[in-house]
């Protein structure tokens, strides 16, 4: 036979209390872990497609502004939605060398905490590729 135990009054409703905390903690952690992937996801994304375009300029036969603009229209397809938040420009560097500007805001699933503290993902890059001679 099983005997019933007493509990003291005061104590009713600490075991939820606790455990109502413990999962808000679970979430807030599981909220930033997911941001920060979504962040860096996206701007390993967009640093690819932009590496793809400077090497598609950087190999072309020609160098004219046709191969910059359809390099540059491959990559904002390739960037879907986000393309709109990227921005690729191509600078004149020489023959020798292919010069990209690539900039990106940051992409998350939180709005900013602290100022720029919760920025993951934005990008500012200079991409350098030789040009390839073909003899």
């Amino acid at each position: 036979m099983i005997e019933a135990v007493a509990r003291d009054p005061r104590e009713r409703g600490a075991g939820v209390l606790s455990t109502v905390f413990g999962v808000a903690i679970m979430l807030a952690l599981l909220a930033v872990a997911t941001h920060v992937a979504v962040g860096l996801w996206a701007r390993t994304a967009t640093e690819s497609i932009a590496y793809d375009a400077a090497r598609e300029v950087a190999t072309a036969p020609t160098d004219d502004q046709r191969v910059h603009a359809e390099a540059i229209e491959r990559a904002r397809a390739r960037l879907g939605g986000h393309s709109e938040r990227v921005s690729l420009e191509f600078d004149d560097a020489g023959p020798d060398i292919v010069v990209l500007h690539v900039t990106s805001e940051p992409t998350g699933l939180m709005p900013r905490l602290a100022g720029s503290a919760g920025i993951v993902g934005e990008l500012h890059r200079t991409i350098r590729i030789r040009r390839e001679k073909v003899d």
